[in-house]
């Protein structure tokens, strides 16, 4: 993610330099991204732009970042209309997903910036997605009834919401990639989601 420092940027600086970001994002792959083109786009210095990211990766992190606040809150409204039904939540929010990424901005800017399965393996790895690191998804986690889950211990909790949002990323890569119909695409999610639903909600629920 980008430093502090970046933050404190005027805005029409800071959307100057996010401009020259995707506009490389849309021009070529992200093992192609040249942050000498940015650098020349954004007219800032290479020293300059190395106090606001570290490397390639955050700068992705940080494009990423806007599509998972946006999701996040979805899930969130969810989970306030529905009593906190975990699985309700996940299928809204997944279904809002498709909706960004099928009709929002550039496919091509898309495609660059999701289908890159190592750069996630990579985030999965090396990451801590804890809830305590990430305030906004505390708040969303705050609101799910758990009672209603098969769930023995936080640790089993945990590998099972990582389970979820592991399959919430790969179906958006995969509908990207193919450019499958909104439906088509919500279909292949809830046929996964109900096998979950099977295994871990608790009957009469």
């Amino acid at each position: 993610m980008p430093t502090d420092l970046f933050y404190r940027l005027s805005p029409a600086k800071r959307e100057r330099i996010t401009e020259a970001i995707k506009a490389e994002v849309t021009r070529v792959p992200y093992e192609d991204f040249s942050i000498y083109n940015v650098v020349q786009q954004s007219g800032i210095s290479r020293g300059s732009f190395y106090q606001y990211f570290t490397n390639k990766e955050d700068i992705s992190l940080y494009l990423l970042s806007e599509y998972n606040r946006k999701i996040i809150q979805k899930f969130i409204e969810s989970l306030q209309a529905h009593n906190g039904d975990y699985f309700t939540g996940l299928e809204e929010a997944f279904r809002f997903s498709v909706r960004m990424f099928c009709y929002k901005g550039s496919r091509t800017y898309r495609e660059h910036l999701f289908c890159n399965v190592e750069f996630y393996e990579r985030i999965w790895r090396d990451n801590d997605f804890s809830a305590e690191k990430h305030p906004v998804l505390r708040q969303a986690l705050n609101l799910i009834h758990y009672e209603n889950l098969i769930v023995n211990n936080e640790e089993e909790l945990r590998a099972f919401i990582k389970i979820c949002m592991s399959l919430v990323a790969r179906e958006c890569i995969t509908l990207i990639m193919t450019n499958a119909p909104e439906e088509t695409a919500c279909e292949s999610f809830m046929e996964k989601l109900n096998l979950l639903k099977r295994a871990f909600q608790k009957e009469n629920q």
